[in-house]
């Protein structure tokens, strides 16, 4: 509660406020009493809304000066403010195929992704680490999969969705024919709640091959139900778990023998990128 009233606190002084739902709480004139009232309804309603205001204080408070990184095909942004946003949108063209927002305040995803611009750029990856996202974040991300029609690989990783955002992506997904590879890794605000909508998502998206869940706090019995989906879905070639399910999937699931091939667990994954690591060098070499 006091962390919570200290966050109250610091969206009623900082100068700039991006999300509605916060805007709302400022210029609302009701009494403090009030204010508070609504501020805790809100992050009860967005699990992730104290992880992602507690990050937008220390950014604050500690002045971090983000940077911008500008490579021929990439642009990297690391805890960016809203102003270098802007200047990425002004300046970013369909050279660029990847974008990776790493550390970033509300404000600056919120000016990052509600840009209509990214609809029509020709990007092929979008990476999110370390930038927990509202539920205000999420619905400009959802409008953006469900516009941009180039983008083959999503990443949000690192403590950066809850539940309430998986749901919202796998249903703009559902439908999504170009979204190749879907990297959920270490995000443990994802729980059994999302078991359904991944299933849901798999069952229904006929463009997604790799799907990666590790580092979740899925429990074994929504994973059982994501491996029925590939029962169904024989376009997934690569669902990575943790390593944790793994004797309960080949012992419980009656089809297990049927997907194993397709189904790889933490310890392994790690060990085929790094087999693949050693025969590109040596081939190279060659």
């Amino acid at each position: 509660m006091l962390e919570s009233l200290q966050l109250l606190e610091f969206i009623l002084s900082v100068e700039e406020v991006s999300l509605p739902i916060l805007q709302k709480i400022r210029n609302d004139s009701s009494s403090n009493d009030e204010k508070a009232s609504l501020f805790l309804e809100t992050i009860n309603d967005d699990p992730i809304m104290i992880s992602a205001l507690r990050q937008d204080k220390e950014l604050h408070d500690k002045g971090v000066r983000g940077r911008v990184k500008w490579d021929s095909d990439k642009v990297y942004l690391y805890s960016p403010s809203p102003v270098q946003c802007n200047e990425v949108i002004s300046n970013i063209n369909n050279n660029h195929k990847w974008i990776s927002l790493h550390s970033s305040s509300t404000n600056s995803t919120v000016s990052l992704l509600s840009s209509t611009k990214l609809h029509t750029l020709n990007l092929r990856r979008l990476v999110i680490q370390y930038s927990p996202l509202t539920n205000d974040c999420i619905q400009y991300l959802c409008i953006l999969l469900t516009n941009n029609k180039t983008i083959q690989g999503l990443v949000i990783s690192y403590h950066s969705i809850s539940d309430r955002g998986v749901t919202n992506i796998c249903q703009a997904l559902e439908h999504n024919s170009t979204l190749t590879s879907l990297d959920l890794y270490d995000n443990p605000l994802i729980t059994s709640t999302s078991g359904q909508a991944l299933s849901h998502l798999l069952l229904n998206n006929s463009s997604l091959v790799e799907l990666n869940l590790r580092k979740t706090s899925l429990s074994t019995e929504s994973i059982l139900l994501i491996l029925q989906s590939l029962m169904d879905n024989k376009k997934i070639r690569t669902l990575i778990l943790d390593y944790r399910h793994k004797e309960t999937c080949i012992n419980t699931y009656p089809n297990y023998h049927l997907i194993q091939d397709r189904v790889v667990y933490e310890y392994e994954w790690n060990q085929q990128k790094r087999d693949a690591v050693v025969s590109l060098t040596s081939h190279s070499r060659h």
